[in-house]
């Protein structure tokens, strides 16, 4: 477990994690010169259990809350360190807004320097305290009164801390997580390179493992890993760690930055978020407001949008959406602060709530955003399910919440329906059943005002049937519901399998005439031109009634002056395997077959052609050999 200090300049927060650890989280000459914290310290102690707990020490000066800000990201606890002397101080409000606005759930406060005043000023400081906790979410927290100097207190904040660990569960490990570690301090040492510090956000990290800093996108390897200063072959989320780093230069990574596995790399420079303001703001938060976005330990210039003419008041939360200044790595639920321009003020804070928005809002995305905000993976799935009527892509909501794909599609309700379009995209079963139903309507009232027509072409029935569906989840949705729904697609046309484009009686005697030619001729497939002068139709008469039936699957077109039945297209192409089986290496030319079908070779050019498009053959220079053995396309 990792605990964090917090609190104003000068009380004690050093000191007490000294008493607690032996360690002087002071480490900058300046600070050993000046007495003060200017950057985030490390300390760690054991505990009589065996647990370890981490100790981020932060410092209280106004001036260095963004170091401050780097060092409570992640943390699990809070110890508030409130000097008996002092009192509550404008630091110790700031910093516990900070550490309330980042989620954390409970803390403890510490009043240090007790040895230095009366009881009654030690009690008048622990109704401060006890005030300033109720007023910010933490009714709970104990206030401990401590000396670091006689010792006081510090066994009851050991045992405080013994019991916070104990029940700490583990850090929130979503399912299927992808590695991410937030970088908060980086150097070089002689012998191993480049050193990272930071915590694990979420998933493991092992020496070996491929990394990639985010968000310039540089790649790195983990040459090793040490937690408290010993080696270790495995860090988990929520533990602090440090990662000696192959591949890149000290100068290629730094405060601020992200190590995360290769598939969780996916930089950002809008987002959209929710946004609590501070209750103790003058003033509302305005459409672009310039501010200093500060995630994980990083510190970014943003512009706060807002819908045209909405605010945010003080103590009110909503929805906004954050333009950065440079690019960042985020996921769903990350918390963030938000301070003025001038960097001296925390103006409030929030959650992630979808880090990659599209860039133009068609509609209104308020449904989706309250689907995603606040929730684990699986019930903003449900959410969105149930709300967005073309489907989920699940490749997109993986990198929304920052886990593997197929961790998310383990999710997916056994009722929803999955279909591949450039990636599975799931639907809700009554959104596809709606969907079946629309295109069926459709496709009925087509054939009603054009009986004589094949079928309604994909791009016209995605235009008048499709709703939100983009053009490839809607190909993809309605080649799933097809054969379920006696629909026949072929081609660009889609048809009820009940519909027959020459069902009328000029058409039914045409092809009584044109069939046993065709069958016949068998390989000697004629052209419309021929088979026209064999059959005594007309050219034009003839040629559309080929291509409607060839839209119909009752012939194979060959090529638009050439069509033959199915039956002599499944005799052609065991005659291309037999020419293949007879030859050693599976191989035949142009010309063997032709002789094998006894044709002209320009004729059995098109008839192999054809049988390339089928993916039946394969043509491999000069010579061709057998793709598709069962010939279950070649023979449609």
């Amino acid at each position: 477990m990792i605990v964090a200090t917090a609190g104003h300049i000068d009380h004690g927060k050093t000191t007490l994690v000294r008493a607690l650890t032996g360690v002087d989280t002071d480490r900058l000459p300046e600070e050993k010169a000046r007495g003060i914290s200017i950057d985030i310290g490390f300390a760690h102690m054991t505990l009589d259990t065996g647990r370890t707990i981490g100790f981020v020490d932060v410092p209280g000066h106004e001036r260095f809350v963004r170091n401050m800000l780097s060092g409570v990201y992640a943390v699990r606890h809070v110890l508030l360190v409130i000097a008996a002397d002092d009192g509550v101080m404008p630091q110790t409000r700031e910093h516990l807004s900070i550490v309330r606005l980042l989620g954390l759930a409970d803390a403890t406060a510490v009043i240090t320097k007790a040895d230095r005043v009366t009881a009654h000023r030690l009690a008048q400081v622990a109704g401060q305290a006890r005030a300033l906790l109720d007023s910010n979410g933490f009714p709970r927290a104990p206030v401990i009164a401590a000396s670091a100097i006689n010792g006081e207190g510090l066994d009851a904040l050991r045992e405080r801390l013994a019991d916070v660990a104990s029940a700490d569960p583990d850090p929130g490990r979503r399912p299927g997580a992808i590695a991410r570690f937030v970088v908060d301090r980086v150097f070089s040492a002689t012998g191993s390179g480049t050193i990272a510090t930071g915590t694990v956000v979420a998933g493991t990290i092992a020496a070996g493992d491929k990394l990639i800093v985010s968000p310039a996108g540089t790649p790195s390897r983990v040459r090793g890993l040490q937690r408290h200063g010993q080696a270790v072959d495995l860090a988990h989320a929520g533990e602090r760690c440090a990662i000696n780093l192959a591949g890149v230069e000290r100068v290629e990574v730094a405060r601020g930055d992200w190590l995360v596995a290769p598939e969780a790399h996916h930089p950002t420079d809008r987002i959209d978020v929710r946004v609590d303001v501070l209750a103790g703001e003058s003033e509302p938060l305005e459409h672009w407001t310039p501010v200093h976005f500060h995630i994980g330990a990083a510190d970014v210039p943003a512009r706060l949008t807002l819908r045209r003419g909405a605010s945010l008041a003080p103590g009110e939360s909503g929805f906004a959406q954050l333009r950065l200044q440079s690019p960042i790595h985020a996921v769903n639920g990350d918390r963030f602060i938000l301070r003025d321009q001038s960097a001296r003020r925390t103006l409030g804070g929030g959650r992630v709530v979808d880090p990659f928005p599209p860039v133009r809002r068609r509609a209104d995305r308020t449904p989706v955003l309250h689907a995603l905000d606040g929730k684990d993976a699986r019930p903003s799935l449900d959410a969105l399910l149930d709300i967005c009527t073309d489907g989920v892509r699940i490749e997109w909501l993986a990198r929304v919440f920052g886990v593997a794909p197929a961790a998310l599609l383990g999710l997916v309700p056994a009722d929803a329906v999955v279909i591949d379009a450039g990636g599975p995209v799931a639907f809700a079963g009554r959104h596809v059943k709606q969907f079946q139903e629309r295109a069926l309507d459709r496709i009925r009232s087509f054939h009603a005002q054009h009986s004589g027509t094949a079928g309604i072409g994909f791009a016209q029935l995605h235009k008048e049937a499709g709703g939100a569906l983009a053009l490839d989840e809607f190909t993809a949705l309605i080649k799933w519901v097809a054969p379920r729904a006696g629909i026949q697609a072929r081609g660009s046309l889609l048809r009820l399998e009940s519909h027959d484009a020459t069902a009328n009686p000029r058409d039914i005697l045409a092809w009584q005439r044109v069939v046993p030619v065709l069958d016949d001729q068998a390989a000697s497939i004629p052209s419309v031109r021929e088979l026209a002068a064999m059959t005594g139709l007309s050219l034009h008469e003839l040629r559309d009634l080929l291509h409607r039936k060839s839209a119909m699957g009752e012939l194979s077109k060959l090529n638009s002056e050439r069509f033959a039945l199915p039956k002599t297209m499944a005799m052609l192409l065991d005659k291309a395997r037999a020419t293949a089986a007879g030859r050693a290496d599976g191989l035949f030319t142009a010309a063997q077959f032709r002789d094998a079908i006894g044709t002209g070779r320009q004729l059995a050019i098109e008839i192999l052609e054809h049988l390339d498009k089928l993916g039946a053959t394969e043509r491999k220079g000069d010579r061709r050999g057998i793709r598709n053995q069962g010939g279950s396309n070649a023979e449609r």
